[in-house]
This record gives C-alpha cells, structure tokens and sequence, in this order.
C-alpha cells in the first residue's frame, strides 16, 4: 500500500469522506465551545461564591515582604537565640527601683517621624531653628494629641517631642549651663553637645552623617522630629484608635503644611510604622486599578487589530478567567496562603503574553484565508496546527523560565515564580481550546449574521453591502466579489451552496496537483485569489470584470512596508554586515556594564523613592548619624540552644513563625574545665589584637579601646574577687574564703557557710554539683539585696536560669523571690561589631560572616565535651547576608536554566540546528543588554530584579521563535526570499505582541509601589532590546548565514546517519502497521509523514476555496 494513503483515494470518495469529517469535526467543535465555556464561567462563578462565602481567595500581604529562609542556619539560630527564654521554670531576676510603665499612654503605641530639609540656607540657622519649633508647636497642640494620644510620663505629663529644640529650652540643663533655656540663635550649643556623651549621643538623631556642628564651613540641610504616641490608651482598641487619628486627622494636616506655612521654604515628609501600613495596603490597591488601563489599552489595540469586537472580547476575557483559575489551583490545589506585590506583577506579565498567543493565533487563521482548503474545519486544523507550534515554545520557556522561581527558599520568589508559571501554561491551554472556537463560531455564526443585518440596514450603494442579489445593480462595487450565495432562502440555500463544494471541482484536471504542499514552491498558485462565482458555476460571463480579492498581506499597510521597504533596506550590502556589527558593539557595552552589577545592601524599598514615603524610609535608614533601630549588629556566641526546628512551620502562608526550642542536653558550664575553657576563652576576646579585631570588624569602647565584648566569666570573677576581699577586710569572711575560677564544691561550700544569712544549713543537696550557678545568681542578685547594679544591666539577658524542683532554695535576705541553686539553661557572650544590617551588603558581609564561623569552630574544638555545641548568630543581618546570596544565585540560575533550554528547544522546534544556534546568540545577547541595563540605571541586584532575570528569557524568546519559525517553513530556499517572508508571515504579529506587553508595562509608570515601577522600566526596555534585535540584528545576520535549503536540516542529517536507510520504502508501510526498522527509525518517515498531515487540509481546485471573511 503507498505510503501516501490519500492519494490513491478517488476524488468523489475523498469528498464523501470530507463531509463526514466536517461532521465529526463540527461536533467536535461544539463540544469544545460549551467545555470551554463551562470551564471559564465555573472559574468566575467558583471565584465569586468563594469570596461572596467569606474565604480567603485572595490572602493579601501588602504591609510587608517576606524573605525569609525558613531553615537557613543563619535563621534557625537567630530565632534560637530571639526565643530563648520560652522554657517553664525560668528564674526571673527582679530589682528596686526599675519601674515598668504600666500606666495609661506609659509605653510607645508609635512613633511619628517628620523631616524637615532646607537646601537654600544651614538647617540650624536661626530663621529655620524657629521655623523648627513652629512645626513642631503646631504638631504638638493639634487636636487631641496632648489630652489623648501622647506617651505620658510617671506623673502623667505629655512627654515633649524628641528634636534638636530640646538642647536649647532647658531639658539638658543638668549636664551643663550652656544648655538652660536661650535663644535660638546661639549655633555654639550644638558644637558643645558634642563634648559631653549623654547629649552627643542624643544630637546625633538629628544630625544628617555629613555634618560637623563644630566645623563653621558645615552646612546642615536636614533634621527630624519625634512625636511618640502613648499606649495603651484608655477605653482600649489602642492601635486602631492611633492609626485612624493618624491617618484621618494629623496626615491631611501635615499635607496642609506643606502647602501652607512652609511652601517655597522646606520640605516635610513624615512617616509611622500604624501609617505605612495603613497607606500601603491602600497604595497596592490603587496601583492594582491600573491593570483597568492596561486592559482598556489592550483592548482598544486587540479590537483594532482584529477588528473584531468579539474576537477581542472572548480574547481579553479568556486571560482574566486564566488569572482566576490559576489562582484558585494555587490557592486550593497548592496550599499557598500568601498574595503579595509580585502577584499583581503577574497580571501585568499575563496581560502581554496572552495578547501575544491571541494575535499570533488569529493572525494565523487570517493568513491562511488565502489557502484553499476542503472545509472551515481543516482550514482551522492547519491553523491550529502551526500557531499552537510557536505559541507552545514561547508559553513553555516563559513557564520553565518562572518555574526555575519556584524552587527558591523565599516566600515571594517561591509564590511569584509558581504561580507565574501556572498562569502561563494556564493561559495557553484556555487559548489552546477556548479562542479557536470563538474563531469557529464568529467566522461561521456571528460574522454571516452581522453581514446580513449590514446588508439589511445599510444603503444598497454602500460599499459594505455585501449580498447584492443581482449583478447587474447600477450600484454593484466592482472590487467586491459576489457572495450572494450567503443571504439565499432555504428554499434556494441547497443549490447555491453547490456552487461552493461542487463536486465536480474533484475531477479538474487543471487544478493544483494534490502532491504540492501549499508550504513548498510548486504551490504558488495555490495562494492566488479565488475564481469568480461565474467562473465557478461554469463559464458564464459577468457583465462587468471583478477585480482578485487582495490577501491579508496586500491589505496590511504594516505588512507591506516591512516586506518591501524596511526588507530591501536590511537587505542592502552595507546595512547586513554593519547592522550586526553594530549590535555586537553595543551588547560588548552592556556586557561590561553587567559585569558591575552587585548585591542590593540596602533594605527593600517599598515605595518609589519620589513619593513621601520612600523618601522618608530612605532618610530614616540612611541619612543620620544614629537611629533608634538596631545601629550596629550586635553578635551573640551562645551555648545551651540547638538551631530552632522550623519543620513545624507553614512554609507556604507569610504567617510568623518561630519554631521549636531545641535544648543542647549535653550542655554544662559548670564543670571546672567548662569554666576554665570560657573564661579563657573571654580573655581571648577582651583582648583580642588590632588585626584581628579589624577582620572581625569588633568594635572597639570610645572610652577604654578595648573591645566592645561584654563576656560573663570575667565579670563574674571581678564582682567575686572584689566581694571577698572587701568582706576579708571587714572580718565577715574567714581566711579560706576563695571564690576564684573554676568554682568547685570545697570552695563553694566555704563560700556559703560564710554567708548564713543568705544560704540556709546543709547546702548544697547531695548530687547537686552546679556550683557555677551558685556564684552566678549571688553576682546578678547583687548579693540577693536585689539592688540594681551595672552588670545586672548588661548580663541579665545573656544568662538563663531554671528552677529546679526539690532542689532550687529561696534566699532567706531576699523579699523579693531570689533563688539559688539553679541551673543554667543557656549563657551568652555579647560582641559589638562595626557593621549595619542597613549598609551591608552582601561582597562585604559574607567575609565577615565566614571569618566568624571559622574563629568559632576553632574555638569550639578546644572546649570540653559539654561545650562543643556553641554557635554565633546575629539579629537579621546574617540572615540578610543570605538572602542576597539567594537573590544572586537565583538571578544566575534563572539565566542559565533559560539559556540552556532556549538552545535544545528552538533547534527541536524549527528542526534546523543553524536557525536555533543563530537564534540562541539573539537570546544572550539580549540577555546581557538588559542585564546591563540594572546597574546604567543605578539599580543593584535586590528582589525585583532576581526575578526579572530569572524571566528576561523566557520574555525575550518570545519574538525570535515566531520570525525564526516563519523562516524555518518559507516556501523559499534562498535565505532573502526566506527573511522576506519571515516579515510577511510573522511581522505583524510580533509588533502586536510586543506593542501591547508594552502600553501594559507604560501604565505601570504611573504606580508608587516600588515593585510595579521597577518592574514596567523592565519590561519596557526587555521588550524594546527584545525588538529592535529581532528586527534588525536577527534578519541582518539570518540574510547573512541562515540556512538554504535543507542546510542545517536535523531530518536530512538523521536521514543520511540513519542505518536502515537504504531499507526504508514505501513497502515497509503494510497493512497499516509499522515494521521493527521503522519503530527504531521512526524519522525517517518524518518528511513523508508531515506531507499525509498537509495533505489532508489541500485540496486540488482553486473553487474549494474557504474565502477569507475574517
């Protein structure tokens, strides 16, 4: 049996069994338009009783974003540490005289920051000093602020505001008289504050870092104010009570401010932790309104393209159900619990990519109306066939290139890279079976309809009157073909479609061979206009000559400009070798550029640095000298905790979580060689050399130069040996009396006997041999007096005590539940360094972070047994070390994943390893364009940019698989007739594409959340770069070295290496079944097989045409 099953059919059994397929087909058809439509409405319907049902659909977090590494060391032992009173039978240390402000407004509810900055005179001049405590004044006596909201002092006094003014009306009078209350003019006070600790360290919350008080030539051109907000407040509902009175009462009267009183004279901008967050949520609502605009942008563009309002009706809404569904596989088939800034980000990306799949895939349908096929049926199969190709390779990059996200430890990378890369494949399997059927019914439901009512109500001269019933009409337009046939009665309706499947169309014998595939160049004619209806119906003549309909091609100016001019002037000899000369220049350029790029050390930014807020989160963190926040990372090395167990922990919600406390068992400080080992290793760290603190980045005391270490061992044996030498010389110890290090029974026991009034007879117990603790708890107790003393202070919080039951015992001086005979649940020793969690970035901070490890294992492996299991931590900034690392490798991840799939899955798509390879070079080079773009602009590698990279691939792929495919399957061997085509075929889709993913990302220009204005100048310049290479850099160097012919060809190549090729026949092909040669060798047949698919939609007479009524 031939090979080629088709064609030995005789014509009248090949259209008996045409028809039945248009049967099969067109049931088919409607069964995929109602599942279809099924699938989109139950997607809306589910997503609104869910919301309507009060769940959680959408589970918001605007207020903050979540990088967090959940299981990262660096946060296990943060949270370890954090946490680490969380155990029963803790020994609380209370002292005299500490007060805790229980009161009503006691504590700090909030805090209101204002900025104030000058840049025409100094800050501190007198003119602004008073301008100051206007600001201030009038802030401080507004509304209810003093009666009601303002933190209150022991007597309940509203505690003044915290700002430079306070150096100057008596507050600091105490430390010197150059501080009692006097005019505002006096700048000497400030250089004055700078002498004395108490007031330098306050000054400096007010001075910018640039600025010397003492230096005449120093200018200031910025300072703040403090306002706190008392809590609780009275009547409860404290926090809400304080944002509404923020939000509703004092921020309109600071706008009124600024444009009041101090317009043209400085600048104020303000902010509060209950403000932020409040504003924030409010501020990603507004900007996720601007996806309106995209959508209305798109729409008005997609209707213009197609012309079709219900094409672009059923297009825009198959994205939105895609959203919709996706969401609701992500929020209920995944489990996630988390809908951040990057999730808006995804509606902006869908908006692109999905117009992009509807332009190429009605593009498509509208090009092969100048082909002729048996049925609408096969014309959309063919249709199907080559835009379901292209759109699959760009849907199925983009979707690997965000899946590579998924994989990350970070809550927002993790979401934004799954649920992107569903929402991809999600839309591109609702275009895959939802928009060919909205094609199906408008081409043959809706577009008839609309043709009939036209002809009904517009005037028979119109130039739109399509059904005229008779040529010979005096208004008849001559260069619009008669289609007549479509308004025939019923009654006539059998006979006039005969003329358009007339069987005896079959036995033409002048028609095109059937053995040309309308993709080779024997089938030019195929592509020609259809006959004439007189023609048709047998050779009766028309009484006035219709001019050929013209193809898509012919009627799109674009199109015609880009074959014909823009193609002759790259084809020129000059423009083809110095356009890519030109390019690879400038991508030498960027790749330089890309090569400065470095880690984000500064904390994410939220909002755009031109809006109030971003403005005064950046002044906040970065422009004074001190801050009330963490200012230097203070290091702990801590003995007792294991690493938090975060298993327990949802991963997949943004809900805190701090895990469970894992307790080192083996841990005992109280042995002798445990006390020995820590207090030499104290010593170590007091006096550690300038080289080593350096490397540490220790710092040092500004009083005494030694190293800021504060270390329990040595503290406690000054306070012991100071108490037993004083106590020797007043007699109330007896000469045995020895406490030094290591404290052991025999001078413990003397030690206690000594003190009868504190420890009671026979102690300690038998077995009970902790006797470190014993000296520990009369240190911190201030010998059970409970008098608060310096050391109390400072290592109180690094020691934790556990009362043991029949054993622990109360002192019998103390009244205020002092006990002794404890045991030590965990120590810690403090080490100040240099660094800030807010400037760190991660080039510098990693050295650090692997220097201290390095010091501690060597410490750690000279400790006995019961003290091996120590461990350093630090609060965030550790942890922020390891997050930039993150970010940077999952940028560089996302790159190589995407270029190394790029490569393999263009060259199987178009079957031609030279077109992929050419292709690939367009893919990095773009690649290193908008990489090199990030650290031009003046942007580091932070969050938004990790995953704008991991998807410039998947982004930039998109344009070069539609030219490149369009080249791949020209009816042309020569390369310039191939790139012509390319710009035939593919142009237009791909400057629709990229035209709407780009008036989506302008709108974004307009949000104020960071993200969102970040991320449009991203796709912006990626789609710009991504365009103007496929248009230029892409033709120049495929008119160049494309493939002609079958070079580059992967069937030709396994066609000449395949083994059994001399036995492959047509012969091997009986009784329908495959031979064992050509199972293995199954492409050998590839070329033969494609040709039965093509086969299947031509027909063999230009009269079967299915006119193009799109």
């Amino acid at each position: 049996m031939s090979l080629h099953p088709l064609k030995s059919t005789s014509k009248v059994d090949l259209y008996v069994a045409t028809n039945a397929t248009d049967t099969s087909n067109n049931s088919l058809f409607f069964f995929l338009a109602a599942l279809s439509s099924t699938i989109h409405i139950a997607t809306i319907v589910a997503t609104a009783v869910l919301v309507l049902t009060g769940s959680n659909v959408f589970p918001i977090e605007f207020e903050s974003l979540p990088l967090i590494l959940h299981e990262h060391s660096t946060r296990t032992k943060d949270l370890a540490w954090r946490f680490r009173n969380d155990f029963r039978n803790r020994i609380l240390r209370p002292v005299y005289g500490l007060v805790y402000p229980v009161w009503t407004n006691g504590q700090i509810g909030d805090i209101l920051e204002i900025f104030l900055s000058s840049e025409k005179d100094d800050m501190f001049s007198e003119g602004n000093l008073q301008m100051i405590r206007k600001v201030e004044d009038h802030v401080f006596s507004f509304k209810d602020y003093q009666s009601f909201y303002c933190q209150k002092n022991s007597t309940y006094e509203c505690i003044k505001p915290w700002s430079i003014l306070r150096l100057y009306d008596g507050t600091y009078s105490y430390v010197s008289p150059v501080f009692k209350a006097q005019p505002l003019r006096d700048r000497n006070v400030l250089c004055t504050a700078m002498k004395f600790n108490e007031t330098r360290e306050y000054l400096k919350f007010f001075l910018e870092k640039s600025y010397d008080p003492c230096r005449r030539q120093s200018k200031a051109s910025k300072t703040r104010i403090f306002f706190p907000f008392g809590y609780p407040l009275s009547g409860g509902s404290s926090k809400h009570k304080i944002e509404t009175f923020l939000v509703n009462d004092l921020k309109p009267e600071l706008e009124n401010m600024k444009d009041g009183f101090l317009k043209n004279i400085m600048e104020l901008y303000y902010i509060s932790e209950l403000m932020f967050k409040y504003d924030v949520t409010q501020q990603a609502y507004k900007d996720m309104m601007l996806a309106g605009g995209s959508f209305l942008f798109i729409f008005v563009f997609m209707w213009f393209q197609t012309a079709s309002f219900f094409i672009t009706f059923f297009g825009i809404l198959s994205i939105i159900t895609s959203y919709l569904l996706t969401n609701l596989i992500y929020r209920y088939a995944f489990g996630f619990e988390y809908f951040g800034f990057f999730h808006i980000i995804a509606m902006f990306i869908i908006l692109g990519i999905g117009a992009d799949d509807v332009f190429v895939f009605y593009d498509t349908w509208r090009l092969s109306g100048n082909r002729k096929y048996s049925s609408v049926a096969h014309r959309l199969s063919d249709c199907y066939r080559k835009a379901a190709k292209t759109t699959f390779v760009t849907s199925l990059t983009t979707t690997v290139a965000f899946l590579v996200s998924a994989f990350s430890p970070l809550l927002p990378v993790k979401t934004f890279g799954l649920f992107s890369g569903i929402l991809v494949a999600v839309n591109y399997i609702c275009d895959l079976i939802y928009f060919p059927t909205a094609i199906m019914l408008y081409t043959t439901k809706i577009k008839p309809l609309m043709d009939k009512c036209c002809e009904r109500i517009c005037s028979p001269c119109s130039r739109f009157a399509i059904c005229s019933k008779s040529n010979k009409s005096p208004c008849f337009m001559a260069d619009v073909p008669d289609t007549s046939f479509l308004c025939s009665s019923k009654s006539t309706a059998a006979k006039d479609s005969s003329r358009l499947y007339n069987i005896d169309m079959w036995t033409s014998k002048s028609s095109v061979s059937s053995e040309a595939s309308f993709d080779s160049p024997k089938s030019d004619t195929a592509l020609q206009s259809p006959k004439s209806e007189s023609q048709i119906e047998g050779g009766g003549k028309s009484e006035m000559k219709q001019k050929q309909k013209k193809t898509f091609e012919e009627r799109s100016h674009v199109v015609n400009f880009l074959r014909n001019g823009f193609f002759d002037f790259l084809t020129l000899r000059a423009s083809r070798f110095v356009i890519p000369i030109v390019f690879l220049a400038i991508s030498i350029f960027f790749i330089y550029e890309a090569l400065q790029l470095e880690p984000d050390n500064k904390q994410v930014q939220i909002y755009r640095s031109s809006h109030n807020y971003g403005k005064a989160k950046l002044w906040h963190y970065y422009e004074f000298q001190r801050n009330f926040d963490e200012e230097y990372t203070v290091l702990y090395l801590v003995w007792g905790l294991k690493p938090k167990d975060t298993s327990v922990c949802n991963l997949k919600s943004n809900n805190y979580c701090k895990g469970s406390t894992v307790w080192d068992q083996g841990f005992n400080p109280s042995t002798p060689e445990a006390q020995v080992a820590l207090f030499k290793f104290c010593q170590r760290l007091e006096n550690m050399t300038e080289v080593e603190t350096n490397k540490l980045r220790i710092r040092r005391d500004a009083k005494t130069g030694k190293p800021g270490v504060d270390c329990f061992m040595t503290s406690l044996d000054r306070f012991l040996q100071a108490d037993v030498d004083k106590n020797k010389q007043n007699g109330l110890y007896s000469p045995q009396v020895s406490m030094d290090i290591p404290l052991r029974k025999d001078n413990v026991t003397v030690f206690m006997e000594n003190n009868d009034k504190i420890y009671r007879s026979q102690y300690p117990p038998a077995g009970y041999n902790r006797y470190l603790e014993i000296g520990v708890s009369y240190w911190l107790t201030n010998k059970y007096t409970n008098l608060p003393h310096k050391d109390y202070f400072v290592y109180d919080p690094l020691l934790g005590e556990e009362w043991l039951p029949g054993v622990s015992q109360l002192a019998q001086n103390s009244f205020l539940a002092s006990y002794y005979g404890t045991r030590l649940r965990y120590v810690g020793i403090r080490v100040n360094l240099t660094i800030s969690v807010y400037t760190l970035g991660y080039a510098e901070g990693k050295p650090i972070y692997d220097s201290w490890e390095t010091f501690m294992r060597e410490q750690l492996d000279k400790m006995p047994l019961s003290m091996k299991e120590g461990f350093q931590c630090t609060r965030n900034t550790w942890h922020w070390i390891m997050v930039q690392q993150v970010l940077a490798e999952s940028a560089l991840q996302g790159i190589v994943v995407g270029l190394s799939l790029a490569c393999p899955i263009l060259i199987i798509t178009t079957m031609n390893f030279v077109i992929g390879i050419i292709a690939t070079i367009y893919i990095s080079l773009v690649t290193t364009c908008v990489i090199g773009i990030i650290p031009l602009v003046g942007w580091k590698l932070g969050v938004l940019e990790s995953l704008n990279l991991c998807m410039v691939v998947g982004l930039s792929i998109d344009y070069v698989v539609h030219l490149a495919e369009a080249y791949n399957t020209s009816p042309h061997q020569d390369r310039r007739n191939r790139v012509r085509t390319m710009f035939e075929k593919m142009g237009l889709s791909v400057l629709s594409g990229a035209a709407t993913t780009f008036g989506a990302a302008i709108i974004l220009l307009f949000a104020q959340i960071q993200f969102l204005y970040e991320f449009g100048i991203f796709v912006m310049s990626t789609v710009s770069i991504s365009l103007l290479f496929s248009f230029t850099f892409f033709p120049a160097l495929m008119s160049i070295c494309g493939p002609q012919g079958n070079t580059g060809c992967l069937i030709t190549l396994l066609n000449k290496l395949c083994p059994c090729r001399r036995l492959r026949d047509k012969t091997q092909f009986e009784g329908n079944k495959w031979t064992l040669c050509n199972i293995i060798c199954v492409t050998c047949h590839f070329n033969s097989l494609d040709e039965i698919v093509l086969d299947r939609f031509h027909t063999e007479d230009d009269s079967s045409d299915v006119r193009d009524v799109s």
